[in-house]
């Protein structure tokens, strides 16, 4: 009977326990859906915080003070009310060591504040980028215009060059032809002496006929000679004006090279730089201005008053000694018209200098172009031919 009562006990204890245990869980499956829906419920708040944080910048700006305090106190209250029935039920308390939500709002706008000054610095960046793109586009397109400036200047260059190759292709055929007249010329010259001579030992048994004969060719030698002379004098005009005008540095009198090239360094210097290069040049290759030349705007005409000065300048420049008219044009206008108009310039000048200069002076005409040296101001002071006189060495 012990054994049997033992069984029973035992079987009470179990039922018992399985009582118990049945209660337990029927009391936790009572008390749980509190504290899930209270957690869900600070899940929400945390939420709606950070939202509202991200969408407004500032949690204090969407709610004040009294709020954050009414929901703080709304937590902590089901938090006590939580922690009341877990004690109830054996369990122990929830800790509130939880973050305030006053901290989490300040950590949030914090990173917000973060975020835009992140923000603000990015586009300071992309501000500074911009810049830096604007200057290599800047550059880009300084360098084409560098490019296009100096293709056009070969172009140039390559023309005079062109025009110096036939230039003196022209000078060549010039010399051989003049050569050949002068030889034409000798020939019949002697020819006519002869026929004269002939004329003279024959005089007495010469027939009218003969005679006739001997004259006719006479005459025809006589307007031989003359029509020869006055063609050697053109070729020796045009020869003469070949070597006149110079259309590049190459096509220059040895004693003009070294001058011309320093006042072509001077395009883009100072007026004090201009008149100490003036007088070096005159120390170093005694070279000097003679005279200064006017002229209007798109002509190339020297006045009465021009040649008068050009005649009494060269009257004192001695023997042996070089003459060099150098043309210019202002920046006004097409770059290639004011090129051709300054040599046009020079010319003009050096021409009449060579007709009535004396045959052992010497004269040439190069033109440096269109320039602003004399006077950026007023473009009239830049149309201009400068008369150099270099002394012989």
């Amino acid at each position: 009977m012990s054994d049997d009562k033992l069984r029973v006990d035992d079987d009470d204890q179990v039922d018992a326990e399985t009582h118990d245990s049945g209660n337990g869980d029927g009391s936790q499956k009572s008390n749980l859906p509190p504290a899930v829906a209270l957690a869900f419920v600070i899940i929400a708040l945390l939420g709606v915080l950070i939202v509202m944080v991200l969408r407004n910048g500032s949690l204090v700006s969407s709610y004040g003070n009294n709020d954050l305090t009414g929901l703080q106190s709304e937590v902590d209250a089901r938090r006590a009310e939580l922690n009341r029935q877990r004690i109830a039920m054996g369990l122990s308390p929830l800790e509130g060591n939880a973050e305030p939500i006053g901290d989490i709002a300040n950590r949030l706008k914090k990173d917000a504040d973060s975020l835009v000054a992140l923000s603000t610095r990015f586009q300071e960046m992309l501000a500074e980028k911009d810049k830096e793109l604007t200057a290599k586009s800047s550059d880009l397109l300084n360098s084409e215009k560098l490019r296009q400036s100096l293709f056009s200047e070969n172009s140039r260059l390559q023309n005079d060059l062109n025009r110096a190759l036939i230039g003196g292709s022209d000078a060549d055929r010039l010399r051989a032809d003049l050569a050949n007249l002068k030889a034409q010329r000798d020939a019949i010259a002697m020819e006519l002496d002869a026929a004269r001579e002939k004329m003279k030992t024959m005089s007495g048994g010469v027939s009218a006929e003969d005679y006739a004969d001997l004259q006719r060719r006479y005459d025809e030698a006589r307007r031989a000679k003359e029509f020869f002379e006055a063609r050697v004098k053109e070729l020796q005009g045009d020869l003469s004006k070949a070597k006149l005008f110079a259309s590049s540095e190459n096509e220059l009198l040895p004693a003009a090279v070294e001058l011309f090239r320093s006042l072509r360094l001077l395009q883009k210097s100072s007026d004090s730089e201009i008149s100490t290069a003036y007088s070096n040049l005159g120390v170093k290759l005694g070279a000097n201005v003679l005279k200064t030349l006017s002229f209007a705007t798109g002509s190339s005409a020297l006045t009465e008053a021009d040649d008068e000065a050009i005649h009494e300048l060269v009257n004192n420049v001695p023997d042996g000694d070089l003459i060099l008219a150098i043309g210019y044009a202002s920046e006004t206008g097409n770059v290639d018209s004011n090129r051709t108009l300054s040599s046009d310039r020079a010319t003009a000048a050096a021409e009449y200098i060579s007709s009535i200069k004396r045959p052992q002076q010497f004269t040439q005409a190069v033109y440096i172009g269109q320039t602003q040296r004399f006077s950026s101001r007023i473009p009239e002071r830049n149309q201009i031919v400068e008369i150099w006189h270099i002394r012989k060495k």
